[in-house]
């Protein structure tokens, strides 16, 4: 507050000393900088710096806490505020602005703007800053955690030779060798029949193809059953799901979900552990367009490299429309949305445009 140090008004309220419960009458009145309390019971006088003054509201009493634990109560709000006012006590601007709609309403405003801004720009890059700063390490503690709690529920053995198994992870990683940037990560290629949850029976995973965190990328039998004759299309999704390994996007999924949850929990006061909830979160969560996007990139790239023309990937969404359109809707199984796979793909006409734009001279 700014303020005048004197004036001769006297307001009339009650002195609570920090012991008793029990109120007491006193006078109130400033003068040379100070508060000076008089009353039947004590005297005092202080400086108005070791006054806690209280702010303005539409309803109720005013109450100033006096250091050492006492306070002062005015029940008549109105004759407080004036007297103040008479004094030279001046709300701060920030009071002032607390009191105006319109100033209330602006900085709602410009408080959701920043939210906005820094979930769009700013979670991303502290996300970034955060992943270079994490070891490999823990992306293969958390890809294995989540692999285990898939494989009890949503996965299980695949019935594919391992023959057949080996010769795919063979072609994959000569494929790499060729066409991968840099020193690509290492990764391992799983094979898996999806399960039906218990929670949902007649749900199935399907035709699917998903990367965690780590290295590990799972394709379903499924995937394989859908792609039989055409392992160039194959090599076209392990280089997406790849794109997912080599860029980190199920991290950097994580890391942004923690970020957000602590800024929350900052804001609402409950914390917890999401890290803890890493499979349950990279199993509804999906990826940004952004980051698939990115992976179709990766993609395309494998393909170039390998003399596989991007177009091939065309093929992958007319069978898997085919797949997914019933013969029997009475009895058709439902589709398991599991967020990082397939399903929560940008639209398919969007990424058929793309793969034939690669490929076109």
């Amino acid at each position: 507050m700014s303020r005048r140090t004197t004036s001769p008004a006297t307001l009339p309220a009650e002195h609570f000393d920090g012991v008793s419960a029990r109120p007491r009458p006193v006078q109130l009145r400033i003068d040379g900088g100070c508060l000076q309390v008089d009353g039947d019971a004590a005297t005092l006088r202080l400086p108005l710096t070791e006054v806690q003054w209280p702010e303005r509201t539409r309803h109720g009493g005013r109450v100033a806490h006096l250091r050492g634990g006492g306070s002062l109560r005015a029940l008549d709000a109105a004759a407080w505020d004036a007297w103040l006012r008479a004094a030279g006590l001046h709300e701060s601007p920030v009071v002032k602005a607390q009191q105006n709609w319109r100033s209330t309403f602006v900085a709602a405003l410009l408080l959701l703007a920043l939210a906005a801004a820094g979930y769009r720009w700013g979670v991303p890059a502290l996300a970034r800053a955060v992943l270079a700063a994490l070891p490999a390490s823990a992306d293969r503690a958390v890809g294995d955690a989540a692999l285990r709690s898939f494989e009890a529920v949503l996965l299980q053995p695949s019935s594919v030779p391992a023959a057949r198994q080996q010769q795919l992870r063979e072609a994959f990683a000569r494929a790499l060798a060729q066409g991968a940037p840099g020193r690509p990560p290492a990764v391992e290629l799983h094979f898996r029949a999806g399960a039906r949850p218990a929670s949902a029976p007649n749900a199935r995973l399907g035709a699917n193809a998903f990367a965690l965190p780590g290295g590990l990328i799972i394709v379903t039998d499924e995937m394989l059953q859908l792609l039989q004759g055409r392992d160039d299309v194959l090599l076209g999704v392990l280089g997406h799901e790849f794109g997912h390994v080599r860029r980190r996007h199920g991290m950097r999924m994580l890391v942004q979900a923690t970020l957000i949850g602590t800024a929350a929990a900052a804001a609402w006061g409950d914390f917890s552990t999401v890290l803890a909830a890493a499979p349950a979160l990279l199993g509804q969560s999906g990826y940004a367009r952004d980051f698939e996007r990115d992976a179709d990139a990766d993609a395309i790239t494998l393909l170039r490299a390998n003399g596989i023309s991007p177009a091939v990937m065309v093929e992958l969404f007319e069978r898997l429309a085919a797949a997914r359109a019933p013969r029997d809707t009475a009895a058709a199984d439902e589709r398991f949305d599991l967020g990082i796979a397939l399903a929560s793909h940008p639209a398919d006409a969007e990424r058929m445009r793309s793969f034939r734009a690669a490929a076109a001279p």
